[in-house]
């Protein structure tokens, strides 16, 4: 097993692209039974470094008020918090307005390099995967200890999807200061054949209608996202989705940076996610095309998939496995996330209470 996971190593960086006093910026009403706020928390970019680097986030509270568990949310690569908030029909597609309604806060965040977040200049190469886990290590202690929207939270739930489930596994075996985590859109035996054609859709981000603003923005230079009109193919199973998403998501795309790419295969094979002593929930589409296939993993139900994953988490990990049908890669944007929605608040329930 060892074997096939380093000759695949190669590839594995283009997997990349899938996945303090804080400043309010604005507040506004999000799903209807919640309260919402626009969050800019200082951070560093690692251990004894300075905090000159902020990192963008949209704290949502059920109606009641804030609850004693927070899920902290992590995008995948070329994605924002918008991934977990989604503007289109959110009574269907939004995990935020979902969650809320089953008593839970959520905290959604830009991670480094993306959407409202810090754009530190891609050539200093700062943001890696270590980066990633780091901040996400500083906003899980300043949840808890009450400097994100003067509430402290007595758990904290790491919720990520794909590149961003990556930084979960660092972070959650690292810094083992989370209560439970749910990893989406990330196994450990993957599609080389689908990933290599997920790269051929790269180009510069600059050069795209959406950022071309940013042309000569020093910060933007060197950051990658898809060629317009590919995002389909390569996230999605098509036939489970609406053709509004797929326009949605185009239209509020982000980017991905070299440093994500050139530091992405150590966690896949270094065991990282065997470090992970808290309850450990992993969800995937059964036609998820990145890890799904037969030269990758077997996803025709949870428990083939279960008998892949258990190999890389511990007893302690307690894992436990979702496939949820007709979706690919991306859980929360196909017609048939209601259902991811209500596999992640019943496991929820059982291991993180609100």
């Amino acid at each position: 097993m060892r074997q096939h996971r380093l000759a695949v190593c190669l590839i594995l960086v283009a997997l990349a692209l899938f996945g303090a006093v804080f400043s309010p910026s604005s507040v506004h009403a999000a799903p209807k039974t919640a309260t919402c706020q626009s969050l800019s928390v200082p951070v560093a970019l690692g251990p004894g470094l300075p905090t000159n680097y902020r990192i963008y986030g949209q704290l949502c509270n059920p109606p009641g008020g804030p609850s004693h568990t927070v899920q902290l949310l992590v995008p995948g690569g070329t994605y924002s918090h918008v991934y977990w908030d989604f503007p289109y029909q959110p009574k269907l597609y939004s995990y935020v307005r979902a969650l809320n309604a089953a008593g839970y806060s959520t905290f959604a965040i830009d991670r480094i390099g993306i959407g409202q977040s810090s754009h530190p200049p891609v050539g200093l190469l700062t943001v890696v995967m270590g980066t990633n886990a780091y901040i996400v290590h500083e906003i899980v202690q300043a949840l808890r200890n009450g400097i994100i929207g003067n509430q402290p939270f007595a758990r904290v739930l790491l919720v990520a999807h794909s590149l961003g489930s990556v930084a979960a596994w660092i972070e959650a075996g690292t810094y083992q200061d989370v209560n439970g985590v749910i990893i989406s859109g990330l196994l450990h035996h993957l599609n080389t054949v689908s990933l290599a054609a997920v790269v051929a859709t790269l180009y510069p981000a600059t050069l795209d209608p959406r950022f071309i603003g940013n042309l000569l923005n020093v910060n933007y230079l060197g950051y990658l996202t898809t060629v317009p009109g590919t995002r389909g193919n390569d996230f999605y199973y098509v036939p489970g989705a609406d053709p509004g998403v797929l326009a949605t998501d185009e239209a509020t795309k982000e980017t991905a940076t070299p440093g994500e790419f050139a530091s992405f295969s150590p966690p896949i094979i270094d065991g990282v996610s065997e470090l992970i002593k808290v309850p450990v929930l992993v969800v995937v589409g059964q036609q998820d095309s990145l890890f799904c296939g037969l030269a990758a993993t077997d996803c025709s139900s949870a428990a083939s998939v279960q008998q892949a994953e258990a190999p890389f988490y511990t007893a302690q990990a307690q894992l436990q496995v979702v496939v949820i049908p007709n979706a690919g890669h991306d859980l929360n944007l196909h017609k048939t996330a209601p259902l991811w929605f209500d596999a992640a608040r019943a496991w929820a329930y059982q291991h993180v209470t609100p």
